[in-house]
């Protein structure tokens, strides 16, 4: 399976990727990580199942390229563009690529719906995006 990691140097973005390549269940998956600068991911330049692409999430010709190949799209990102170009950027290479499962990642407690202790730490480490 080919997975694209989109945003691939955030936060979530690591958890998941560290998963996918130290986990045995995951032993079979290639990843394609499109990221800016993908020279923050120099770690992973050796890994032969990882390919590193610089790419830009409001350029569409960068987000068709990350995903040609993919099975699966996994976005980290949180879209703040005033017009949404790195969702519709996604959604259309999906369209385009033939990728029917997208995975999309964005931050919890918009609305302050997430209760509790949880949701403090969340508002006061994640509020500002």
């Amino acid at each position: 399976m080919n997975v694209t990691i989109l945003a691939a140097n955030g936060q979530i973005a690591h958890l998941v990727e560290e998963r996918l390549l130290t986990e045995q269940t995951f032993k079979d998956i290639q990843l394609t990580l499109m990221l800016r600068h993908p020279e923050r991911l120099s770690e992973l330049n050796d890994n032969p199942r990882v390919t590193l692409l610089d790419g830009d999430l409001t350029n569409p010709t960068d987000v068709i390229q990350a995903t040609k190949d993919a099975d699966l799209i996994w976005s980290a990102v949180v879209d703040h563009d005033q017009t949404n170009r790195p969702t519709k950027n996604i959604i259309a290479a999906a369209k385009l690529n033939g990728v029917e499962r997208v995975v999309e990642t964005s931050l919890l407690g918009l609305y302050n719906e997430v209760p509790g202790e949880f949701g403090d730490w969340n508002r006061d480490y994640g509020g500002t995006g």
